[in-house]
């Protein structure tokens, strides 16, 4: 290769890029070939004899605990950035 000029090494490395794009534009512009036979029919899915069984999540009186100590909390940090960011002013 020491033997080769450099310009031939350019026009070589130029035909190799050209080679390269229009064989990735024909492999991205090739349109898929819809199938000779048609799918079978899809089978609808066998219905479930029983009925589904709700369970309830939470009794009241948790919920409304949690809720409230969470607006506790929320207060509370509200009532501590008011303290502080109204103290840099």
């Amino acid at each position: 290769m020491a033997l080769v000029p450099w310009d031939v090494h350019v026009k070589v490395g130029q035909l190799a890029a050209l080679a390269a794009a229009v064989a990735a534009a024909l492999f991205t512009t090739a349109r898929r070939r819809p199938p000779t036979t048609p799918p079978p029919p899809k089978t609808p899915p066998a219905a479930t004899p029983l009925p589904a069984q709700v369970v309830p999540c939470r009794s009241a009186p948790t919920a409304t605990a949690a809720i409230t100590d969470l607006c506790t909390c929320v207060s509370e940090l509200a009532s501590d950035l008011a303290k502080r960011y109204g103290d840099e002013s």
